[in-house]
């Protein structure tokens, strides 16, 4: 088994083992979601960094492609649990509460997900340090990864201002006012910025496969667990204000792009 192969294999297990054991004890503890999203990201912190630490010598995009993984999951992972600790729950998890069996889902679920969205990253650590030099699509994946952090970095803080001095209501202020879902725009945009980055790391074609990454990201955060259920909750809690009407329709709805102007006659 070749070294790529047998990286692969031990990210697996200790994304799935790290998974299991913080399933084991949640469910113990009257199956509580508080180390859910935490969980996630110290698995991404581990996984990075025991692959990046199984290299006897590093090429410069393996060192930054683990360096992004790792600022991006320290940041996610403190703003979550830090959200998770204030709030005491997570509505999320109350269909999966019935039972031990069922408790299990959402952390199997986290485990896909830890491998499958940095994927790219760990093709690249687990690949030969003798790689092509940083290129023109380095730099370009490098710029779209800094653009899309710094959206969902900006987003979310101008988002916990607002919810801290308005908790009933919607923001639509800021970077808020150019998409409705800023921060989920600027998640997708990191990921897909970090495949660019990994693919002149790439030593077969088949590792092409993994811009499954990015797309799976962007299938999860539009269509299951982002942008779909915020909006059916945000229809059903200000779905009859005359502002918010007036907000979905003027706001682009997930790419950053200028707000429209309606017509008198259509504001009326």
């Amino acid at each position: 088994m070749s070294f790529l192969m047998e990286s692969l294999k031990f990210t697996l297990k200790l994304d799935f083992g790290i998974q299991f054991g913080f399933y084991v004890v949640s469910a113990l503890a009257k199956r509580t979601e508080i180390a859910y999203d935490l969980s996630g990201c110290l698995t991404f912190l581990a996984c990075t960094l025991s692959s990046l630490l199984r290299k006897d010598s590093l090429h410069p995009r393996q060192l930054i492609a683990s360096a992004l993984v790792v600022t991006w999951s320290t940041r996610l992972g403190a703003m979550l649990f830090s959200r998770i600790l204030k709030l005491g729950e997570d509505k999320r998890f109350d269909k999966f509460k019935k039972n031990s069996l069922t408790f299990a889902i959402p952390w199997f679920m986290q485990g896909v997900w830890i491998f499958l969205t940095a994927l790219p990253v760990y093709i690249v650590l687990g690949n030969n340090s003798k790689q092509n030099p940083l290129s023109t699509l380095d730099f370009i994946g490098l710029a779209m990864w800094i653009f899309g952090f710094g959206v969902e970095v900006i987003a979310d803080s101008q988002k916990n201002k607002f919810k801290t001095l308005h908790p009933d209501d919607f923001v639509n202020t800021g970077i808020w006012k150019y998409s409705r879902y800023a921060n989920y725009n600027g998640e997708i945009t990191l990921w897909f910025g970090l495949f660019l980055f990994c693919v002149n790391g790439f030593q077969d074609s088949w590792q092409l496969a993994s811009v499954i990454s990015p797309i799976f990201v962007a299938h999860l955060i539009i269509n299951i667990s982002g942008v779909k259920l915020l909006e059916k909750s945000a229809n059903k809690k200000y779905g009859h204000r005359e502002d918010y009407k007036l907000y979905t329709r003027t706001t682009s709805k997930f790419f950053l792009w200028p707000q429209k102007k309606l017509s008198s006659k259509k504001t009326e």
